[in-house]
């Protein structure tokens, strides 16, 4: 089971994450937590990816955890594919704002498994 973290970059109160954890004991599976940062999206700002680093530098040393930090713009074009290759299915966050819808949907034409995305900002 692979849980994308792309939106929600936090531990608790996050549905999606909670979800991607309840369908990998349904199908005992082990669950790995992508959680990317490409450095040439739109928008990119020393500001934001503070924000993202900090938050992975929490978070290291989780079990499960992949903090991947691209070093240079395509260098991480095929990870998401790859590590789909070996997952059940794929959780991502249900994101409607930034550039994230449109990846999302880019990712799933590209992924063999299916892909939920789940809504954590509200009910």
């Amino acid at each position: 089971m692979l849980y994308w973290m792309t939106a929600q970059r936090r531990l608790e109160y996050n549905f999606a994450l909670q979800h991607a954890v309840a369908l990998s004991r349904e199908l005992n599976r082990p669950l790995l937590v992508l959680e990317a940062l490409r450095c040439d999206y739109p928008w990119a700002s020393a500001r934001l990816h503070r924000f993202v680093l900090d938050g992975m530098v929490e978070r290291a040393g989780q079990p499960g955890h992949l903090p991947y930090v691209e070093p240079a713009p395509g260098a991480g074009r095929g990870l998401l594919a790859a590590l789909a290759a070996r997952a059940c299915a794929i959780v991502a966050d249900d994101y409607p704002c930034f550039f994230l819808p449109a990846m999302l949907q880019a990712a799933a034409r590209q992924c063999n498994v299916p892909m939920l995305a789940v809504d954590s900002c509200g009910l």
